[in-house]
Protein backbone atom coordinates (compact mmCIF):
# COMPACT_ATOMS: atom_id res chain seq x y z
CA UNK A 1 0.00 0.00 0.00
CA UNK A 2 2.71 2.42 0.83
CA UNK A 3 3.78 2.23 -3.07
CA UNK A 4 0.07 3.20 -4.09
CA UNK A 5 -0.40 6.01 -1.32
CA UNK A 6 3.54 7.73 -2.47
CA UNK A 7 2.11 7.34 -6.06
CA UNK A 8 -0.93 9.37 -5.33
CA UNK A 9 0.98 11.65 -3.02
CA UNK A 10 3.29 12.75 -5.72
CA UNK A 11 0.70 13.33 -8.29
CA UNK A 12 -0.72 15.36 -5.79
CA UNK A 13 2.34 17.13 -5.22
CA UNK A 14 3.06 18.10 -9.02
CA UNK A 15 -0.77 18.76 -9.61
CA UNK A 16 -0.71 21.51 -6.82
CA UNK A 17 3.14 22.99 -8.73
CA UNK A 18 5.62 21.40 -7.04
CA UNK A 19 8.76 20.81 -9.54
CA UNK A 20 12.14 19.77 -9.62
CA UNK A 21 13.99 23.00 -10.06
CA UNK A 22 12.36 24.19 -6.32
CA UNK A 23 11.87 22.69 -2.92
CA UNK A 24 8.92 22.94 -0.96
CA UNK A 25 8.16 23.26 2.72
CA UNK A 26 7.64 20.07 4.67
CA UNK A 27 4.57 21.74 6.17
CA UNK A 28 3.20 22.37 3.04
CA UNK A 29 3.78 18.58 1.97
CA UNK A 30 1.78 17.17 4.97
CA UNK A 31 -1.35 19.75 3.79
CA UNK A 32 -1.13 18.31 0.06
CA UNK A 33 -0.89 14.83 2.06
CA UNK A 34 -3.96 15.61 4.28
CA UNK A 35 -6.20 17.38 0.79
CA UNK A 36 -5.61 13.31 -0.58
CA UNK A 37 -6.58 11.65 2.80
CA UNK A 38 -3.24 10.43 3.65
CA UNK A 39 -2.60 11.05 7.34
CA UNK A 40 -0.44 9.48 10.27
CA UNK A 41 1.16 6.41 9.05
CA UNK A 42 -0.27 6.27 5.90
CA UNK A 43 1.34 9.46 5.24
CA UNK A 44 4.79 8.33 6.82
CA UNK A 45 4.73 5.49 5.25
CA UNK A 46 4.10 7.22 1.43
CA UNK A 47 6.55 9.74 2.59
CA UNK A 48 8.93 6.60 3.48
CA UNK A 49 8.57 5.18 0.59
CA UNK A 50 8.58 8.10 -1.80
CA UNK A 51 12.26 8.67 -0.08
CA UNK A 52 13.73 5.16 -0.43
CA UNK A 53 12.70 4.98 -3.82
CA UNK A 54 14.79 8.45 -4.11
CA UNK A 55 11.84 10.14 -6.07
CA UNK A 56 11.62 12.97 -3.02
CA UNK A 57 14.92 14.11 -1.45
CA UNK A 58 16.21 16.52 1.52
CA UNK A 59 16.91 19.83 0.36
CA UNK A 60 19.88 21.92 2.03
CA UNK A 61 17.34 23.84 3.70
CA UNK A 62 15.81 22.23 6.65
CA UNK A 63 12.57 21.39 6.73
CA UNK A 64 12.32 21.80 2.50
CA UNK A 65 11.83 18.71 0.20
CA UNK A 66 12.90 18.19 -3.61
CA UNK A 67 10.69 16.59 -6.31
CA UNK A 68 13.36 14.62 -8.19
CA UNK A 69 13.19 13.91 -12.11
CA UNK A 70 12.56 10.13 -10.87
CA UNK A 71 9.71 11.59 -9.04
CA UNK A 72 8.19 13.26 -11.39
CA UNK A 73 8.36 11.14 -14.11
CA UNK A 74 6.11 8.90 -11.68
CA UNK A 75 3.61 11.67 -10.76
CA UNK A 76 3.10 12.34 -14.79
CA UNK A 77 2.68 8.41 -15.27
Amino acid sequence: MDRADAIRLLKALAAAGMDIYAPRANVWIEEKALEIGLEGNQFVGALTYAGNEGWLVDAPRRGWTFLTGAGKAIAER
